[in-house]
């Protein structure tokens, strides 16, 4: 498991696969090298340490509201929002469009850039010069799953060009095949500085990567970027299992198949009055199922109430089937993140499954 001082001859194929993958996809071609890690959260740690360490004197860091990168570190530090705990000084927040995310289905909201841009502007006059890195999630996580307009996403990357700030993706949770496309840059048309990428990227093995530019990464000291687990033998050949698994036979077509089953049953569940907002990607793997109150019970009664349900079964029938669920994000959230080999048959069943148990809530 241990890689710390050696190179081994997987890591290669997997370094050299990775970054002809991510080349090939467009918007990949700033991504140069890649740098290992073990969860996502350090390799969010890892690529913030080497966009600081291009410029001493450029240490100010803006993190979109309420994403979510990790819980320690850098990493928690651009977590969540200003108000949730002591915050190291160089973070500061920008608002994230949640207002102007549409529901799947329906024709995406008007977005008007002007608040946005004059947020960035505003800390431009501030901060000026010290401003070193920009991180967002391409849509918001844990936050509540919010699928932002594209030209949300490339306001701040137009805004990092054109102020020399480093711009970083956290695709840990949306790389490979979430929102449709490979990678996430791909469906809001973006080209990061870096890309950070993990669960999908192992399928269950822990192992993440930072990858970008090569000279953000030369910034870094002999080992101020190292570990003992990153890089280890198990995390890469599980890296180039999952490569093979989509250069070998077609992933992502079956997904768009399964992704119209599930998007269906979950707008069909909106017919439940304490079910509000369905938001997603056209063809992707996740969406986010948004409670409200109804009936005197808070939308997070009813968040919780649905996932208790969709564990336990059907009523009266203590062998049914049922349906894993995280519990709610954002307190009133589900997460529908289904596994991207689901069948077609799969998706129905589960989504005719799923209208059947939160239907039954309203008798309960």
């Amino acid at each position: 498991m241990t890689a710390y001082n050696a190179v081994t001859e997987v890591e290669t194929q997997a370094i050299r696969r990775l970054v002809k993958l991510l080349q090939s996809r467009p918007g990949g071609k700033r991504l140069e090298q890649v740098f290992w890690a073990a969860s996502g959260s350090e390799a969010i740690q890892k690529a913030l340490w080497a966009a600081l360490a291009r410029d001493p004197s450029r240490q100010m860091i803006i993190a979109t509201r309420f994403g979510f990168h990790g819980k320690k570190g850098l990493a928690g530090a651009v977590t969540g929002c200003e108000t949730d705990h002591d915050r190291d000084p160089r973070v500061r927040f920008i608002s994230f469009p949640m207002a102007e995310c549409a529901d799947v289905g329906m024709r995406e909201r008007s977005f008007d850039p002007g608040p946005y841009r004059l947020e960035l502007e505003n800390l431009r006059r501030e901060l000026g010069s010290r401003l070193g890195v920009l991180i967002t999630e391409p849509y918001l996580g844990g936050g509540g799953s919010y699928h932002p307009p594209q030209a949300y996403l490339q306001l701040l990357q137009d805004f990092c060009r054109d102020n020399d700030i480093v711009f970083i993706l956290d695709e840990v949770q949306s790389n490979f095949g979430r929102t449709g496309a490979m990678f996430a840059f791909e469906t809001y048309g973006l080209e990061p500085d870096m890309v950070v990428l993990g669960k999908g990227l192992g399928n269950g093995v822990p192992v993440s990567a930072a990858v970008g530019r090569a000279d953000l990464f030369a910034s870094l000291d002999y080992g101020e970027g190292s570990d003992t687990w990153s890089a280890n033998p198990l995390g890469c050949a599980a890296v180039l299992a999952t490569l093979d698994e989509f250069a070998d036979r077609d992933v992502l077509g079956p997904c768009l198949r399964s992704s119209a089953i599930i998007e269906e049953g979950l707008v069909r569940l909106k017919d439940l009055p304490f079910v509000g907002r369905v938001r997603g990607e056209k063809g992707g793997m996740v969406w986010g199922l948004e409670m409200q109150d109804f009936a005197g019970r808070s939308a997070a009664d009813w968040a919780n109430a649905a996932v208790l349900a969709c564990y336990r079964g059907l009523p009266n029938q203590p062998q049914s089937d049922g349906i894993h669920l995280l519990g709610p994000l954002a307190k009133k959230v589900l997460r529908i993140a289904p596994p991207l080999v689901i069948s077609e048959s799969e998706a129905r069943e589960a989504m005719e499954l799923m209208h059947r148990l939160l239907a039954a809530l309203l008798a309960s």
